[in-house]
């Protein structure tokens, strides 16, 4: 049984990685489709693929950084589906940089597609599901940096940070509409990201000693969290994070 059949949803940095695996898990279960992100022949890929196991996608990119970009996110996915009842804010970038020597284009940047970027499309998803009048479900990707600190990426774990309170404070101004907002926070996953430290040996057992799970996650165990929460199962989760991390967060 497809549990989304008859839901559109928007998957914001839906073309690698997590987004991706997001994405292709929602199309399995019957939803209609939106994947976005910043390439617009990686958006019509993914939802091509979509499309080819029997799903409903179309590919709409987006600049998370450019307000007017995401109006036309959400304008055009009017127009293909006329609702809109699932949005998962994953478009996030990443750099390593240091503190001292990170410059402040770094710093704004990150905080623009990271934290305004979620802020900004989850107001604009929680508008549209109020008017409808049907509730709805928002899922913002924060990180286990919300909780944890790490070298070299104090710009994008603030941002992971704001992402949480965000959910939070947008969990209760949105609850009498019947909207859920959760996040989820991903460990160490397997994707092009870690691809360069993963190459050697050393920093796949590094990360894994981590980890008391004993194993790195992949896209599929964020997928399924991200399934749930987008489901009438979550309907009495709101204002959380859910860590899917392999316990790691659970020892610091």
């Amino acid at each position: 049984m497809q549990r989304l059949t008859g839901k559109t949803a928007i998957v914001t940095g839906g073309t690698r990685g997590i987004g991706r695996g997001i994405a292709m898990a929602y199309g399995r279960e019957g939803a209609n489709v939106v994947v976005s992100g910043t390439n617009a022949a990686l958006c019509e890929e993914v939802a091509g693929l979509i499309r080819s196991e029997g799903g409903s996608a179309v590919g709409i990119p987006c600049d998370l950084s450019q307000l007017e970009q995401i109006e036309r996110l959400f304008d055009k996915t009017l127009e293909h589906f006329a609702e809109i009842h699932i949005v998962v804010n994953n478009g996030a970038m990443i750099t390593f940089e240091s503190f001292v020597d990170i410059t402040p284009e770094s710093v704004r940047k990150t905080l623009e597609v990271n934290l305004l970027g979620t802020f900004f499309c989850g107001q604009r998803a929680a508008k549209e599901m109020i008017r409808q009048g049907k509730g709805g479900k928002i899922i913002n990707l924060s990180s286990i940096m919300e909780k944890v600190g790490t070298m070299n990426l104090t710009h994008y774990g603030a941002s992971k940070g704001g992402v949480m309170m965000l959910t939070k404070c947008m969990a209760l101004e949105l609850a009498e509409h019947k909207i859920n907002v959760n996040a989820i926070g991903p460990g160490v996953i397997d994707t092009d990201q870690h691809a360069e430290k993963f190459a050697k040996p050393e920093g796949r057992e590094a990360a894994i000693g981590r980890i008391p799970w004993g194993r790195t996650g992949v896209p599929a165990d964020i997928a399924n969290t991200a399934v749930f929460l987008a489901t009438d199962d979550s309907d009495f989760v709101t204002g959380t994070t859910i860590f899917v991390d392999g316990g790691q967060t659970s020892q610091m």
